[in-house]
């Protein structure tokens, strides 16, 4: 792997509760934006909410470079030490200390930064455009190692008083700075995305000719946690609703719950819950996510690709169980998904294998916020 670089823009500690914004994945136009800094990152992330309505790519890139340079102007970025940073989230029960670090877009192209998920069409376009157009990127990539082979912990170089300390939610977030040269400790031989399949991949879109490199978080394997990403579906229109039972006995044992239950695989349709179980005689993909998209969307609902087909909404576990429930109840979907989270050492054989799975299998939480490091594209 090409060496790694530090990073060296970083927010001034005492703006940080004005700047940070809430999720860009889950905020919406209904959101109060007046109680959010007018130079908040949503100005940069998703402009289109202060707005209240969709922009034209133009109005919300230039958007996005404007509020970015008052970032600048104003002195809430400021440039550091050439030296690395550690990345601690911690909270009652969890604790996990990354490397921040630049990374060549190179180590991608050649295989050796490893994806496992498919992406979206329209959000990989979507991604390589922005990158294009505003030249500055605040929102890290997720990486991560298999400290089972490659034993480090950067727990040990961390030093006793940490640059940047702010809570957000049930955890906390400490950045450090560090005097040692991590290339001299690391020997990447290849490294797994968690979560930023679509900016790496808006990543190498770039100019070919040049050496991009990309901002990025790299976390031991041992301390990630990933978390089910669900599904809720709308039945194409060619299909006859009062055939899914029937079409998913099919496949899958059936018996109704009466309550969510993380330890099974299941579904909510008409008003019940329902734990589906794959029949002996089918082989599993090796995931709830897998056989979801393999036997429920292809076999029986016949939508054949989830990458493109807007029939299928991904949704994230911070929506909660309530959000599936009511998409069904509320006539917007048919179907929901209450799924298992996928094991990570099927990530990494599917990555090392060239495999992928569905888009937004994984959801890896806690995981680095934007805009606490900044990257100047060149």
């Amino acid at each position: 792997m090409k060496p790694l670089l530090p990073n060296t823009f970083i927010i001034n500690n005492k703006h940080l509760s004005s700047i940070l914004s809430p999720g860009n994945d889950i905020i919406d136009y209904n959101s109060n934006i007046n109680q959010v800094h007018r130079l908040n990152l949503l100005q940069i992330l998703r402009p289109d909410i202060y707005f209240r309505k969709e922009l034209s790519d133009k109005k919300f890139y230039d958007h996005s470079k404007k509020y970015y340079q008052e970032l600048i102007d104003n002195n809430f970025i400021s440039k550091r030490n050439n030296s690395f940073q550690l990345y601690k989230i911690h909270s009652k029960n969890h604790s996990q200390v990354g490397l921040v670090t630049l990374m060549n877009i190179n180590d991608y192209k050649n295989k050796l930064i490893k994806p496992h998920e498919k992406i979206l069409v329209t959000k990989g376009k979507e991604r390589a455009d922005q990158l294009k157009k505003v030249k500055f990127q605040i929102c890290p990539i997720y990486l991560f190692f298999d400290d089972k082979k490659l034993k480090l912990n950067f727990n040990k170089y961390l030093k006793k008083n940490p640059i940047i300390y702010f809570k957000s939610g049930s955890y906390s977030h400490s950045i450090y700075e560090s005097d040692i040269d991590f290339n001299s400790l690391l020997n990447f031989k290849e490294l797994f995305i968690a979560d930023g399949h679509h900016r790496i991949e808006g990543f190498s879109k770039l100019n070919n000719k040049k050496n991009t490199l990309f901002l990025a978080v790299i976390f031991p394997k041992s301390q990630c946690n990933n978390l089910p990403y669900n599904r809720s579906v709308k039945f194409p229109k060619s299909y006859d609703k009062k055939f899914f039972l029937t079409d998913l006995k099919t496949y899958f044992n059936v018996k109704k719950d009466i309550k969510p239950n993380p330890k099974k695989f299941q579904i909510y349709f008409q008003g019940d819950l329902l734990s589906i179980k794959l029949k002996s005689k089918y082989k599993s993909f090796g995931a709830d996510c897998l056989d979801f998209s393999q036997f429920i969307l292809k076999f029986i609902l016949g939508i054949k690709d989830e990458t493109k087909d807007e029939r299928v909404e991904f949704v994230p576990p911070s929506l909660g169980d309530g959000y599936l429930k009511n998409q069904v109840d509320s006539g917007i979907n048919d179907i929901s998904s209450l799924m298992r989270h996928v094991d990570i050492n099927l990530v990494i054989d599917f990555a090392k294998k060239k495999k992928f799975m569905p888009p937004k299998a994984t959801w890896f939480e806690p995981k680095p916020l934007d805009g606490i490091f900044y990257h100047n594209i060149e």
